[in-house]
């Protein structure tokens, strides 16, 4: 069977995602030379060992929780020599077993995925469709489609470590919810998105009550503890598109796309209640008798809103929560026009 490298190329290229990618990997090259079985294992730089992350004609979640050692066994073995191999009978090969449970036929073919001069990952094809050993004109198809398959997952890894980055540059490692950065850069989308397509968008501005005075009762640590707590229920609280945010100190906010008035106060109103039915166990121990509480004021995205106004909005809503007693919601609509 015949297979196009350019083709294939560009069938990688425009795979959507790292399953994606692994997937077409295995599929395509088993069907160049008819096997009825594959597996692609890529190296875990992080774990030092190799990990399946495809497989093809059999279930993924045989081997999926196996990690290789550079050197161990068939995969591993071609890991570290960069060779590939051509196994016409597995039963008379050096070092061969004469039985292979899971496998119709004793041959196989393995090539390692390889750019400059590292090893990224392995391929393995067994199994002819024909019930015939593989042969040179099967190692040379696959050794010919290797390489654009390496380059796809180097450039995977790339975009991996680039998202794992961002995240970092992102996050607030106390709360482990985004930070302001973050926030800033994904506000200005959101209301961009909601404007031009005329979607809902929400957002809850949150404080927590007198928290200078919890912090100075009962110390910086048990103040940490608090605003994990909190950042806690949120994450909890929203959906899993829903944005939660530490804007700093004691105050955080949430972005909710797609949600009106109606759906804010609602949500606001049950992150309240949960706040304050909440106690953590960390350590240092909050007082168990503590009662954590947090102001919410939301504000709803208007028809000409800039992203600045709409923050304004949502912190003018906190503002009218805490002056009318703390502990309380208030969501701010915008005025409809004539």
């Amino acid at each position: 069977m015949t297979f196009n490298a350019a083709i294939f190329a560009s069938e990688l290229a425009t795979a959507m995602s790292d399953e994606g990618v692994y997937r077409l990997i295995v599929e395509r090259m088993a069907g160049a030379i008819g096997a009825l079985q594959g597996v692609l294992a890529t190296y875990d730089e992080q774990e030092g060992h190799l990990v399946i992350g495809a497989t093809y004609g059999y279930p993924a979640a045989l081997v999926e929780d196996f990690p290789i050692p550079p050197g161990s066994g068939v995969l591993g073995g071609i890991f570290v020599s960069k060779d590939s191999l051509l196994v016409t009978d597995i039963g008379v090969a050096a070092g061969g077993r004469p039985s292979r449970r899971r496998y119709r036929t004793p041959s196989f073919v393995a090539v390692p995925l390889v750019v400059g001069d590292q090893a990224i990952g392995v391929l393995s094809f067994a199994d002819r469709s024909d019930g015939s050993p593989f042969d040179e004109a099967d190692l040379a198809t696959v050794q010919a489609l290797a390489p654009p398959a390496a380059l796809a997952l180097a450039c995977e890894r790339l975009t991996r470590r680039k998202r794992q980055l961002e995240y970092a540059v992102g996050v607030d490692p106390l709360t482990e919810l985004f930070n302001p950065r973050y926030f800033d850069a994904r506000l200005r989308e959101e209301t961009e998105r909601a404007r031009r397509y005329k979607l809902d968008l929400t957002l809850l501005s949150i404080d927590v009550d007198d928290f200078k005075s919890l912090n100075d009762t009962y110390g910086h640590l048990a103040g940490d503890a608090i605003l994990r707590g909190v950042a806690h229920v949120l994450r909890r609280s929203v959906r899993a598109f829903d944005l939660c945010i530490r804007c700093g100190g004691d105050e955080f906010a949430i972005l909710a796309p797609g949600s009106g008035a109606s759906d804010a106060a609602r949500s606001a109103e049950r992150i309240r209640q949960q706040v304050q039915n909440y106690r953590t166990t960390a350590a240092p121990p909050v007082p168990a008798d503590l009662y954590v509480t947090v102001s919410i004021g939301g504000a709803v995205l208007g028809p000409n809103a800039s992203s600045r106004e709409f923050r304004a909005a949502a912190d003018r809503a906190l503002y009218e929560a805490k002056a009318g007693g703390k502990n309380r919601v208030h969501v701010e609509t915008p005025a409809v026009s004539d």
